[in-house]
């Protein structure tokens, strides 16, 4: 996942949202991973699903309905579509890339140990 995350970062800016402690930058730093955009809920002093949370995007470089939203958790991606993001259930790095390919972007399929692209059998979608 970190592969197809700096390979996402070369197309569009991206932001991590955790109900976390504020400990979110130095983990995402000692492990290498770089989001352009990091809010941890204890900087916003509230945790997903309050829609609260999600007007963190607001401080992205884009309109809310235009940014795409990901998370394992049914409750969030639910709160995340009333707060007007577009929004997609994340089952797995295939199905994201899918849903990736869906938003217009033109991002590989990773092989099954995640740092090699490989073509991927979706066809890119014009960009919305």
């Amino acid at each position: 996942m970190i592969a197809l995350l700096a390979q996402l970062r070369r197309h569009v800016p991206v932001g991590v949202l955790s109900n976390c402690t504020d400990a979110l930058r130095r983990d995402l730093d000692h492990h290498g991973i770089q989001f352009d955009y990091a809010f941890p809920s204890a900087e916003l002093g509230v945790d997903k699903p309050s829609p609260l949370a999600f007007r963190a995007a607001e401080r992205m470089a884009a309109p809310t309905p235009e940014l795409a939203y990901s998370d394992d958790e049914p409750t969030f991606v639910t709160a995340a579509t009333s707060a007007g993001l577009q929004t997609h259930l994340f089952e797995g790095p295939e199905r994201f890339v899918a849903d990736l390919h869906r938003l217009g972007l033109p991002i590989a399929m990773l092989d099954t140990s995640g740092s090699e692209p490989n073509a991927s059998p979706r066809p890119s979608f014009r960009l919305s």
